[in-house]
């Protein structure tokens, strides 16, 4: 599988930009910076970037069957109408393990999935969230939880633990919305960064961002684990990824502020003419 470089695309002076998704209806990313507390939209046809969002920082969040956005934060999930200047709370957030949400992904049928970062090594964990705000833990033992994806029948959830360098394949029931027993597909080292984000092709391979990565910052997987290439990414900081663009396939990739990077010339690279194309992401309906 050979991609096209990854080149600086869009700036703004940003911390840490995280979690992307593609709204093909608008035809525009979207993004969070979580460490500024904003939300970002940038418009595919007119090439400009503007800011929709300022508040308490968004780990991640989805977009909504209504069009809203649904903001996991520091202490609670909350709706977000683009346009207005403040969110809704619609299930408060208390974990003794966690600090804040991380990444979040919209499941079939509405529901969410959101990771935490752990106050300790091991007591972060993965969330269900149910469409009446309903939150229940399904997974725990880890420090960063990160990267979180469906496979092309959505019979399984893919997770990233960053801590353990693992991501797990957990067999997924659409209609429940409950986990099997997970199995560990990729075991990462410590010569090449952390798993990060994480999404997958139409045709099932997993795109895996590295954290720190000193070679190779972005590694695609086939649905069993094997590696089917490794490419550098300038940003060390790269921090996750999406599939983006009319056709879905180009690629958009997230970074931090590392000012110990000199490779750094952007907030989010991109790759163009992707040889597989990517999925549109699912629509949550929490508190609809």
């Amino acid at each position: 599988m050979n991609l096209a470089p990854a080149k600086p695309w869009i700036k703004y002076g940003g911390k840490l930009s995280e979690g992307p998704i593609w709204a093909p209806e608008t035809e525009s990313l979207l993004w969070t910076d979580i460490l500024l507390g904003h939300l970002y939209r940038h418009d595919w046809k007119t090439a400009t970037t503007e800011r929709i969002y300022e508040g308490p920082l968004v780990g991640g969040f989805t977009r909504q069957s209504d069009d809203s956005l649904l903001l996991f934060r520091q202490n609670d999930v909350a709706i977000f109408n683009v346009g207005e200047t403040s969110a809704r709370t619609v299930a408060e957030f208390s974990h003794d393990g966690s600090t804040r949400f991380n990444d979040v992904i919209a499941a079939p049928q509405g529901r969410a999935f959101a990771g935490t970062i752990g106050k300790t090594s091991d007591s972060g964990g993965l969330f269900r969230i149910e469409r009446d705000g309903r939150i229940e833990q399904v997974a725990g033992g880890t420090g960063i939880s990160n990267g979180l994806a469906f496979s092309p029948e959505n019979d399984l959830l893919y997770w990233v633990c960053s801590t353990r360098r693992r991501i797990f394949a957990f067999p997924y029931r659409c209609d429940t919305g409950a986990l099997g027993e997970p199995t560990v597909i990729f075991q990462g080292d410590e010569t090449d960064g952390y798993p990060d984000g994480l999404t997958v092709d139409s045709e099932g391979n997993l795109y895996n961002i590295r954290w720190t990565a000193q070679e190779h910052g972005l590694v695609i997987l086939n649905p069993d684990g094997k590696i089917l290439h490794r490419q550098a990414l300038p940003p060390r900081a790269s921090s996750s990824m999406c599939f983006c663009g009319p056709s879905l396939t180009d690629a958009a990739i997230t970074s931090a502020e590392d000012p110990s990077d000199p490779n750094r010339e952007s907030d989010l690279y991109r790759i163009e003419a992707m040889p597989i194309a990517g999925r549109v992401e699912f629509r949550s309906s929490v508190g609809i």
